[in-house]
C-alpha cells in the first residue's frame, strides 16, 4: 500500500516566499515616505508664482513643522493672517514642538524648488499664506509628501506632485 500523496514543503516554498516578497515590497513602497516623516528627511516642492499674486504685492508664506499633534488642532483653527500676528508668541510657548520656515515672494518671481529638512516625529505640516484677501489661507499637508505650491492673485493651490 503507498502512502497518500502529500504536497511538500519544497512545493509550498516557492508561492510561500512569492507572496512574502510581493507583500514586503508592497510594505516597503508604502513605507518608504512614512519612513522618511519617522526618521526626518527633507521634503521637496515646487512654487509657481503669478504675475498679480496677492493682488500685485509680495506674500509670506510660512510652512510649519508640527512635532506635537496635540498642536495641529489649535493651528488648523487659524487663519493665516491670525497665524502671522501670533507667530512670535506662538513660537515662544512651543519651541520645540514646531520649526517654521518662512519666504518671502513678490509676483511672478521665480522661485522653482526648495525643500525643507525636518526632524524625526513629524506629525503634519501646516501651511500659511498671508494673502490681503479674506479667507483662511491655510492647507494641512503631510510630511513626507511632496506638492506643488501655486501662488495665485486671491488665494493659492496646493497640488500633488507629479
Amino acid at each position: 500500500m503507498t502512502a497518500p500523496h502529500r504536497p511538500t514543503a519544497g512545493l509550498l516554498l516557492p508561492s510561500t516566499l512569492c507572496a512574502a516578497l510581493l507583500a514586503g515590497l508592497a510594505l516597503s513602497c508604502g513605507a518608504a515616505s512614512a519612513t522618511r516623516s519617522m526618521f526626518g528627511g527633507r521634503l521637496p516642492f515646487h512654487v509657481t508664482i503669478a504675475p498679480d499674486a496677492n493682488d500685485n504685492s509680495a506674500v509670506a508664506v510660512d510652512l510649519v513643522v508640527v512635532y506635537d499633534a496635540r498642536l495641529v488642532e489649535p493651528l488648523l483653527k487659524l487663519s493665516a493672517s491670525a497665524w502671522f500676528a501670533q507667530k512670535r508668541q506662538f513660537l515662544k510657548d512651543h519651541p520645540s514642538q514646531v520649526e517654521v520656515h518662512g519666504w518671502e515672494w513678490v509676483p511672478g518671481q521665480e522661485v522653482g524648488d526648495p525643500s525643507i529638512a525636518y526632524r524625526a516625529g513629524a506629525r503634519k505640516l501646516v501651511l500659511f499664506v498671508d494673502y490681503g484677501t479674506e479667507g483662511e489661507h491655510r492647507a494641512a499637508l503631510q510630511p513626507q509628501q511632496p506638492f506643488n505650491l501655486v501662488l495665485g492673485n486671491a488665494d493659492f493651490a496646493v497640488e500633488a506632485a507629479q
